[in-house]
C-alpha cells in the first residue's frame, strides 16, 4: 500500500517520514506501514503477528506502546521545521481492548497543539471501528545540533 502525502507539507517531510518507518529496525520488525501524512495528522498500520504476540495470541502491550510514537511525530511534521526535532517527555496510554493475532491495526496521530517548545498529540489504535488503545503524548521541540 502506498502512503498518501497531502498538500501543504514541506519537501523534506516525505523522505523523513519514509525513512522513519522504513529504516527504523523496530518499525520494520513490526511491519509498520506508512499510510497517511497530512498537516496535523497521520496514519500508520500493521498486522498483529509473529514475535509481537504473547501467550494468549495477542500483542504485548509494550510493543503497542512503542508503536504509538511514530504517528504522533508524523502528525507534527507539518508544524516542524527541518532544523527541529521532537522527543517524547510524557506519555499516557490506556489499553481498552487487546489486539488479537491476525488483526489489522490502524493508528491515527493527531497534533492537538504546538507551542514554541512543546507539542501535545493524541494517538488512537483501532481494529476497524473498534478502539483498542488511546494515548496522549507530550513532545518537547528542540533545535537539531
Amino acid at each position: 500500500m502506498s502512503a498518501r502525502f497531502e498538500p501543504g507539507l514541506a519537501a523534506w517531510v516525505r523522505p523523513f517520514a519514509e525513512n522513519l518507518i522504513g529504516q527504523t529496525a523496530f518499525h520494520r520488525w513490526a511491519g509498520l506501514e506508512l499510510l497517511l501524512v497530512a498537516p496535523g495528522r497521520s496514519e500508520v498500520g500493521f498486522t498483529a503477528a509473529g514475535d509481537m504476540l504473547i501467550y494468549g495470541q495477542y500483542v504485548h502491550g509494550g510493543v503497542l506502546n512503542g508503536l504509538l510514537e511514530p504517528p504522533a511525530l508524523l502528525a507534527m511534521l507539518g508544524d516542524l521545521r527541518e532544523d527541529e526535532h521532537a522527543m517524547t517527555v510524557d506519555i499516557h496510554v490506556q489499553h481498552i481492548r487487546s489486539v488479537q493475532a491476525g488483526e489489522r491495526v490502524t493508528m491515527a496521530g493527531k497534533l492537538l497543539k504546538r507551542g514554541r517548545s512543546t507539542a501535545f498529540c493524541e494517538v488512537t489504535a483501532s481494529v476497524g471501528d473498534v478502539l483498542c488503545t488511546s494515548a496522549r503524548i507530550t513532545k518537547t521541540i528542540q533545535a537539531k545540533n
